[in-house]
């Protein structure tokens, strides 16, 4: 299926969460619990608000989409982190977007430890490195080369600036990481406190895929 890689605008937002919604439907307890209701017609619209927020404040973050050709449709998206040398700040969840005071800070709690690994490299590497912060596929196209190609897309950016590239990887997208170079480090699990005890935790395995030397030709 012939498809291109684009940078996203922002009207392609509404898009980029819809996306996140159908693809990880409802077994991510993380998504679950920072993106409530994502799966109705106001969880959605709300999230294609608060995408847009993001990128509009995030001037480390570029959005990619992959677009089918013959439809002219947005297939997929991914959002990757460019530090280039800085070390992002560290946002907080904020918002009125949860039914009550415990939901907001099981959410918060949730998107804070769910970052601990990521945090602490982009410390580590003082900023010079290149981080997978979310990628999605339309289910109807998975498995038809539009991952790979918003991954070779961050990790080309990576190779030029001769830097590490860093991503959280789910059991899905696990084979995929690892057939482009990158290697499991360890298996994260999010912490949960007492007073949550018996509610779900969020894993997944982070991998490091290492600089790569662009051969220069004489």
């Amino acid at each position: 299926m012939p498809f291109t890689i684009q940078e996203c605008t922002d009207e392609d937002m509404p898009r980029a969460f819809e996306l996140l919604s159908e693809a990880f439907g409802h077994e991510h307890p993380y998504v679950e619990s920072v993106f409530p209701a994502h799966g109705t017609p106001e969880g959605r619209r709300i999230g294609g608000e608060r995408m847009l927020q993001w990128r509009k404040g995030d001037p480390l973050a570029i959005n990619v989409k992959a677009v089918d050709d013959a439809a002219g449709k947005m297939i997929g998206h991914a959002r990757w982190i460019i530090p280039n040398g800085v070390v992002p700040p560290e946002f907080e969840l904020g918002g009125d977007y949860w039914e009550t005071e415990d939901q907001k800070e099981y959410a918060a709690w949730m998107f804070s430890q769910y970052l601990v690994p990521r945090r602490k490299a982009f410390k580590e590497y003082g900023g010079n490195v290149v981080s997978l912060d979310l990628m999605t596929i339309d289910p109807k196209y998975q498995r038809q080369g539009a991952g790979r190609a918003l991954l070779k897309w961050g990790t080309n950016i990576a190779d030029e600036l001769g830097v590490d590239t860093i991503v959280e990887a789910t059991a899905y997208g696990l084979g995929l990481y690892a057939s482009e170079g990158f290697e499991v480090q360890y298996k994260w699990t999010t912490p949960m406190p007492e007073k949550w005890a018996g509610r779900e935790t969020q894993s997944y395995w982070w991998m490091i895929r290492s600089k790569r030397v662009k051969e220069t030709k004489n």
